[in-house]
């Protein structure tokens, strides 16, 4: 379950991060509008059944955000959780994304003489949508089916299943032959599917079900499922994964129009935020994809500012400047762990991310790198066009606070926090030598953090005790 709320959820949209509220304030219902710390919600309800949970989500009055409340019902024998007060059953919840599983089941039982059927879903409450890494599987014989944006007559998709006048094929994958499905090509809020049955007897579909089986799943494999995995979830759906669902914050429409209402802007430092497809807006931790961006802090990752002694200073012909490294002790945090194999330099950012660095530059801030290690186009693997604007489909981008520039030319940062903030931090605060500066970075006008840089005068390293030293003081060494 985990690999698959992975998958889903590193496309992200950077932007600028906003100054954080203060103290949490309680809505209507006991939602709060605005940023709690941990502590505040300590005494909070964090489990239901074997089902973990945090805020935004939760149970009881100053839990949770406006928006999020959560039902546990421990009327069967394991208890179910719930969003708010429907009936919608949560199965799962990345808290730090804003989503949810469920399950969506449709169990049709065919009619001779009917050859029209209809399935609807809507969400339970505005601003949640039927993420569009979804998947309709419809399974069953001789049938037509249409999907519709609910309420109107916008056609979403379509597929259709013959079974050539015999029973479905027990075991077979889902591609036209007993079974058929529709990707989801964008966020629904409620939808209609209209099947046409082909073959009017109300033939048995398969051996051990009547009628037509049809669910929603957000499982990236679409070949995963057969028709016996759907049609045993006609008793058993355990072995489904449920549909994902993305829940937004309601209380202003956009990020544009929240951050203009600071009291109750929803993004902690270290976060951004992203506009949701049917209003609304959601936050995530913009630097390395990590954490909880809707608490105080909470995507704030340690930064270690002293280095152990001894560390490799180089790989091949490359220096290897903290806060980068090689070794554990040696990197400030993982983000900045690089790996030397044979003289060459790389840095992963997954099991199937590597990148290949040809230098590295703390005077500029800047990471060069070359195609990935696997050979894959490095432009395509690391920038994405999305209809919001500027976007990422590469974990680099996550790992990093950074933009890409000229293809191979990095800017990074330290943390997504001003300079203002960050030196307030003073344990974590990078600028170690004392002969340097805090410097905010951005790329055009999306804000990506801070980092350091020697002051005038003093060239080297800003980011270890007394790594920046005066140009004069070099010449001199030079000359003797």
């Amino acid at each position: 379950m985990s690999t698959i709320l992975s998958a889903i959820s590193f496309v992200l949209m950077f932007m600028a991060a906003w100054p954080q509220a203060s103290a949490a304030v309680s809505g209507p219902a006991g939602g709060i509008l605005q940023i709690p710390s941990n502590r505040s919600l300590a005494h909070c309800i964090t489990r239901c059944g074997d089902i973990d949970f945090s805020y935004p989500f939760g149970i009881g009055s100053g839990c949770f955000r406006q928006g999020f409340d959560l039902t546990c019902n421990h009327s069967t024998k394991h208890p179910k959780l719930f969003l708010g007060r429907s009936t919608v059953q949560v199965t799962n919840i990345d808290s730090s994304y804003g989503i949810v599983l469920t399950p969506i089941i449709f169990k049709l039982a065919t009619r001779p003489g009917t050859n029209t059927y209809n399935m609807t879903w809507e969400a339970p409450a505005k601003g949640i949508t039927l993420a569009s890494y979804n998947t309709l599987f419809i399974a069953g014989c001789d049938f037509d089916v249409t999907l519709f944006k609910y309420g109107t007559g916008d056609m979403v998709g379509s597929c259709m299943s013959r079974c050539a006048g015999k029973k479905a094929p027990t075991g077979g994958h889902c591609n036209g032959i007993g079974c058929c499905l529709i990707q989801l090509p964008r966020d629904l809020a409620a939808f209609r599917a209209k099947l046409v049955s082909t073959n009017t007897t109300a033939t048995q579909s398969d051996w051990l079900h009547p009628g037509i089986m049809a669910l929603v799943s957000s499982d990236p494999d679409y070949y995963s499922y057969n028709t016996s995995d759907l049609f045993s979830s006609w008793t058993n759906d355990s072995m489904i994964d449920g549909a994902v669902l993305r829940v937004a914050i309601m209380d202003q429409q956009s990020c544009e129009g929240a951050q203009l209402k600071n009291e109750s802007y929803a993004c902690s430092h270290g976060s951004s935020c992203r506009n949701s497809s049917s209003g609304g807006y959601q936050c995530v931790c913009s630097s390395y994809g990590q954490g909880n961006p809707y608490i105080l802090d909470g995507c704030m990752q340690d930064y270690n500012p002293k280095p152990k002694e001894h560390c490799p200073a180089s790989c091949g012909p490359i220096t290897i400047p903290f806060p980068f490294g090689l070794e554990e002790g040696c990197f400030a945090n993982e983000k900045f762990h690089l790996n030397c194999t044979s003289g060459n330099l790389t840095v992963s950012v997954s099991e199937d991310a590597q990148y290949q660095v040809t230098g590295i530059s703390v005077e500029d801030g800047t990471l060069t790198v070359s195609n990935m290690v696997n050979g894959s186009n490095e432009k395509e693997a690391i920038l994405i066009q999305t209809e919001d604007g500027y976007g990422v489909d590469s974990p680099m981008e996550d790992q990093f606070d950074f933009s890409v520039e000229y293809n191979i030319v990095i800017k990074w940062a330290v943390a997504n926090l001003t300079c203002e903030t960050a030196m307030q931090k003073d344990t974590e605060y990078a600028c170690r030598s004392s002969q340097s500066y805090c410097l905010n970075v951005t790329h055009g006008e999306i804000f990506m953090g801070y980092r350091c840089k020697c002051s005038s005068g003093f060239q080297g390293n800003p980011y270890v005790n007394a790594g920046c030293t005066g140009l004069f003081m070099t010449t001199q060494s030079l000359i003797l």
